[in-house]
């Protein structure tokens, strides 16, 4: 059952208490596909662990037959057997590190995979809601976490739950007194592991905790890195770094204490249990009851036997902090691409969407009817249903004809961008409809519907790359997109033309420039209807007459929809829709506003120091 596409912004308190089986079941899941390179990882994990059982019983031998009897002939045979015991120990343990490394990099993959797609596909407010930085956290230490239990935790447990009852077993069945004496220590020991895991776990959940934050500022700063230099505001800036790395290097330095002590008090007590096996062990011998070869053994098996119980005791750690990566992974993958609405089924929408309005050449190409709108606050609600702010958009309703141009006026705050945004569908609208020739948004897949509108934003975003590259991600139109933005005039000007890099977002370019590429790859699209939110607010004014003189040959068959500031570049539209305070109060051409004297005349009194009316 798919979670609330909200659910995970709420801060990284995935708790996993135990073990979670059906979360671990699900993790595994993503093994299936690779299931022969798990099955050769097993096949020399047994063979390596046969091996590794074998070299002390092959000592017992060497000694009993040989060494003490002072018998030579044979014993060339066991100690190349034990030499042979010792390679193919190590030959089986790379043949299976090699092994869970390929495994656990192809499920990391698939995971990756398919986390950096469903983020693609989650609705814009998640991202309102939720720091880039702990985004990146679960792409990156998230998944290396379930890396690192794949790699390192899942086969290496088996192999050393399979050392441990081998051990077991060769110790029972070669002296059952000293074999009580090796397991009298167990309890003590795992009373101790089980008191310090607890501590370990919460340590390891505060660690991925602080690291989340710390990634949070990190992007943060480093994006607004202009603005904290134009604000002088290194030093706070600084300051608060410094106590973020603080609190992740205070709780780092915690779990390393933990494990200063969790190590060597298990081999305290692996020590412990040798001492009382060499007690034991020698009056046995002195007695007659052991033989020499057979206590060498025992000294060997009772290493082997406390190695897997510590390495368990890690890999439990490691597979608590995996299991609770994965919860805040899957929240991810789990959250609903339509929150509110269920996509129809792909295909044939879009079509039936252009046949309606190539049957209606007349008919309204966007409609808003009676349309309501708050965005979600950042605090309050619950993952269900987060809380809602004051309306933004309060009944708002106009049409716009195909084939013509319409412009958004009004103050700052009116809701003019947010109408595009709905447009889009980046955001559900709580009460109305918008209707796209003709159809409900809501009954038109989001791909497809996006696939009909090209948007041109008022703060351009370019992806790193070449000039041509991001006009080309537009569409195939790039020839007559690049001339009628100016692209092609300024870029002639560089000795790698439309071939030059942009820089990340963009930033080798100026502000002009990155708005005429952006402007370039909506052209390129070729899209049926062209939203515009300022996007000539950035460009000098002459490229912004050419912009205009080069649209009516570009909007040709196109529906428009343009929100400004600027009242200049809507002079010619054919329809003005004046904003205020979240409704639509005046509608017209320039010509009749003007004539109205009422917000739009104000406004443009103010904008061409006209002296206004009434």
């Amino acid at each position: 059952m798919n979670s609330p596409p909200d659910a995970f912004f709420l801060e990284d308190r995935a708790e996993t208490k135990g073990v979670d089986w059906k979360l671990l079941r699900r993790l595994l899941r993503y093994v299936v596909p690779h299931r022969g390179i798990l099955a050769g990882a097993l096949a020399a994990l047994a063979c390596g662990t046969a091996c590794q059982l074998a070299g002390p019983y092959i000592i017992k031998i060497i000694i009993d037959r040989h060494i003490t009897p002072g018998v030579l002939p044979g014993m060339g045979r066991w100690i190349l057997l034990y030499l042979a015991a010792l390679a193919g120990a190590m030959g089986f343990l790379y043949l299976q590190m090699y092994a869970v490394s390929v495994l656990g990099q192809r499920v990391i993959l698939s995971i990756r995979r398919e986390m950096f797609s469903r983020m693609e596909r989650l609705p814009v407010s998640c991202f309102d809601r939720t720091p880039t930085g702990r985004l990146m956290t679960r792409l990156t230490s998230d998944v290396e976490a379930l890396q690192e239990l794949i790699s390192s935790g899942l086969v290496s447990t088996i192999g050393d739950a399979a050392v441990l009852a081998g051990t077991a077993a060769i110790l029972l069945g070669m002296h059952l007194r000293l074999a009580l004496v090796v397991f009298s220590v167990l309890p003590v020991l795992l009373l101790f592991v089980e008191l310090l895991k607890k501590h370990i776990r919460e340590a390891n959940r505060e660690a991925r905790r602080k690291l989340a934050r710390l990634n949070a500022f990190l992007q943060e700063h480093v994006t607004g890195v202009s603005v904290v230099k134009a604000f002088v505001q290194e030093g706070k800036s600084e300051r608060r770094f410094d106590r973020l790395s603080e609190e992740y290097t205070a709780e780092n330095v915690r779990l390393t204490n933990f494990y200063s002590l969790y190590f060597p008090g298990v081999e305290m007590f692996a020590s412990v249990a040798v001492a009382l096996l060499l007690w034991r062990g020698g009056v046995a011998l002195i007695a007659g009851a052991v033989t020499f070869g057979t206590l060498v053994a025992f000294l060997e098996y009772a290493q082997k036997f406390y190695n897997p119980i510590k390495d368990m005791s890690d890999k439990y750690n490691i597979l608590q902090s995996a299991l609770a990566s994965s919860e805040r992974i899957f929240l991810v993958l789990d959250a609903e691409v339509s929150p509110e609405y269920p996509e129809p089924p792909p295909g044939g929408q879009r079509m039936r969407v252009e046949r309606a309005a190539a049957r209606k050449p007349a008919s309204a190409a966007i409609e808003f009817r009676d349309v309501w709108f708050s965005y979600p606050r950042a605090e309050g609600g619950s993952a269900d249903r987060p809380a809602e702010g004051s309306p933004v958009l309060r009944g708002v309703s106009f049409a716009l004809e195909e084939g013509r141009t319409g412009a958004i006026v009004g103050a700052t705050g009116a809701g003019k961008t947010t109408v595009l945004s709905l447009l889009c569908r980046f955001y559900e609208i709580r009460r109305g409809q918008i209707l796209l020739f003709g159809t409900d948004i809501r009954e038109i897949p989001r791909r497809e519907l996006r696939g009909m509108l090209s948007l041109v934003l008022q703060d351009p975003f370019l992806f790193s790359g070449t000039v041509l590259e991001n006009v080309t991600a537009g569409g195939p139109a790039v020839g007559p997109a690049l001339a009628a933005a100016g692209v092609d005039r300024f870029a002639a000007e560089w000795d790698a033309g439309l071939s030059t890099p942009v820089g990340e977002r963009g930033g080798m370019l100026s502000m002009g420039q990155r708005q005429m590429v952006s402007f370039a790859r909506a052209l390129a699209r070729e899209p049926k209807v062209l939203l515009l939110d300022e996007a000539t607010s950035s460009v000098d004014p002459v490229t912004e007459a050419r912009i205009r003189e080069a649209l009516p040959g570009i909007l040709s068959g196109r529906t428009a929809l343009v929100v400004a500031h600027r009242l200049s570049t809507v002079l010619s539209a054919d329809r003005i829709f004046v904003m205020h305070r979240g409704k639509v109060r005046e509608s017209g051409t320039h010509a009749e506003l003007m004539a109205e004297a009422g917000i739009y005349r104000r406004l443009h009194s103010l904008q061409f120091g006209e002296p206004p009316r009434g």
